[in-house]
């Protein structure tokens, strides 16, 4: 007899960050009064650099905050204290004091381990099973490059045309014409799939002119301060059409990567908008879902209870995956190097390239890059791997950390150069 499959739940919460967790519950061990608690998650929101977005701040926020932002830090504490009440984390009395439950205390105990995430994964999937769900329509959704999902996006300059030039309805129904035939290919060569989507450009048009952002003349310019919010539009309605129509999911564009850039913190789901050479995002599993337990190059994360199903994730640490890290670090290297034309390139280009051919989370990238680096330097390596920092983050004018630096040998990198003695093979 078949045991029933739980059907996923795929709402969530409106943070993307494990860490909330981590300093609401930091926060409730030192204070129980609501307000008190308030001030200590947001003094150590700040502290860490947590944005609203997936992308974390590397600007920190004055101390006094305008009335806009503290109404986004207090949404943000509401929803994770919301969240944490459902895992049992924290309880709430009638007075709104807060205080840590058992099982809070013990989270509280585990950041800064592995342990950490993966109890939340069994929280997040004993409450809503969303990652299954995900991640088995991954592989239905492209069985032949398992897994892998695109979500091109491309602006108008992108595909040749100016934003000088772009001042009419027909200028912008020829912008949509471009960007559907390009899509379509890229559905093509990605997915294998062959579909029309003149179609739906034209919807998306005639709702651009319900709408007056566009005039129902082709040759009638729309005013110059619309221009972004019709591109927007454009964005908006691709990326959603990506979602439902081409891969199946039943769910909201900002649940879906809520859920996904989860996944990719604790190691499970990779996603990148930086891919070398393609516009957009690029998704796809580090992680399978199987009947047994017993994989080579894959651990045990959860077991699903009602079906006995184990989430494995991806990590290839012993010898032969370290050898076929190396191989792929040194082809990945070779060709960002014949696009870039230079000796040392971009570490973080360097990660994706790596992550999405041996399918590896970021943090694999990371241990397997230091142990060849220690290897190079004990001489057990024969390639010569050079890193150097470029600038720092910090060093930067950006207000977001877009993509997280590397680590390697207690130090953060940013540019690499790898080197073969002559004579000497890749594979040696």
């Amino acid at each position: 007899m078949h045991s029933t499959v739980v059907a996923p739940n795929l709402s969530v919460r409106k943070f993307y960050f494990l860490e909330y967790f981590y300093i609401l519950l930091e926060s409730v061990a030192r204070y129980r009064n609501r307000e008190q608690v308030f001030e200590s998650f947001k003094l150590l929101k700040q502290q860490y650099g947590l944005g609203e977005s997936k992308f974390k701040k590397l600007t920190v926020d004055p101390e006094n905050l305008s009335e806009t932002q503290l109404k986004r830090y207090r949404y943000t504490f509401n929803q994770v204290i919301e969240e944490a009440k459902g895992y049992h984390l924290l309880a709430e009395d009638d007075d709104g004091t807060l205080q840590l439950t058992g099982e809070g205390r013990d989270l509280l105990e585990k950041f800064g381990t592995d342990s950490y995430n993966i109890e939340l994964l069994d929280l997040m999937e004993n409450s809503s099973r969303a990652f299954r769900h995900l991640i088995d329509r991954m592989y239905a959704a492209n069985p032949a490059n398992p897994g892998l999902l695109v979500f091109p996006v491309y602006s108008p300059y992108q595909l040749d045309f100016s934003r000088v030039d772009t001042k009419t309805t027909g200028d912008i129904r020829r912008y949509g014409d471009a960007l559907a035939t390009r899509l379509e290919k890229d559905i093509d060569s990605n997915l294998g799939k062959r579909v029309q989507l003149q179609r739906g450009n034209h919807e998306l048009i005639q709702r651009l002119i319900d709408s007056d952002l566009l005039p129902r003349e082709d040759t009638k310019p729309f005013p110059s301060q619309k221009y972004n919010a019709i591109v927007s539009r454009f964005r908006a309605y691709w990326l959603n059409y990506f979602l439902k129509d081409i891969y199946g999911y039943d769910l909201s564009l900002s649940a879906f990567d809520i859920w996904i850039y989860r996944g990719k913190q604790i190691g499970i789901i990779h996603a990148t908008e930086f891919y070398p050479g393609f516009f957009g995002r690029l998704v796809f599993p580090t992680s399978v879902i199987v009947p047994n337990s017993k994989s080579q190059d894959f651990r045990e994360l959860h077991r699903y209870c009602d079906d006995g199903r184990h989430l494995l994730v991806h990590q290839p640490l012993d010898e032969k995956g370290q050898e076929r890290f190396v191989d792929s670090l040194w082809k990945g290297y070779l060709s960002l190097r014949r696009t870039h034309r230079s000796y040392f390139i971009n570490l973080s280009a360097l990660r994706e390239v790596v992550c999405y051919n041996m399918r590896i989370s970021e943090r694999v990238f990371e241990l397997l890059l230091n142990r060849a680096y220690k290897h190079r330097i004990s001489g057990n390596l024969r390639m010569r791997i050079s890193l150097e920092v470029d600038r720092l983050p910090e060093e930067t004018k950006a207000t977001y950390l877009k993509q997280a630096p590397v680590m390697v040998d207690g130090k953060y990198r940013n540019i690499i150069a790898i080197d073969l003695p002559e004579g000497v093979s890749h594979n040696e």
